[in-house]
């Protein structure tokens, strides 16, 4: 029938995260973000080379970690520094 309404049933997770959006963000968080973590692991250890922040994240490629980083720095977030230790990260 062409003009009949259906009305589904939604999850509460579903309402939350619509209502979320209309008030422009994200109601449910479930985890943290790829940057978010770095991040935290950056201010935990200052200083850290970036293959200790690649070992911290195994969940995720090296290439996501090394091009999110490079964001991070050109944003000012983090700074990489080489210096005898190899690259390291230190926050800004």
């Amino acid at each position: 029938m062409p003009g009949k309404i259906i009305h589904r049933r939604s999850s509460n997770l579903t309402k939350r995260f619509i209502a979320g959006r209309r008030r422009g963000h994200n109601a449910v968080k479930l985890e943290p973000t790829l940057t978010e973590r770095i991040l935290e692991a950056v201010s935990g250890a200052p200083g850290c080379r970036i293959e200790d922040v690649v070992g911290n994240f195994p969940d995720f490629t090296w290439n996501q970690i090394f091009r999110e980083l490079g964001r991070l720095s050109r944003n000012r977030q983090v700074r990489l520094v080489v210096n005898r230790r190899g690259l390291t990260v230190r926050e800004s």
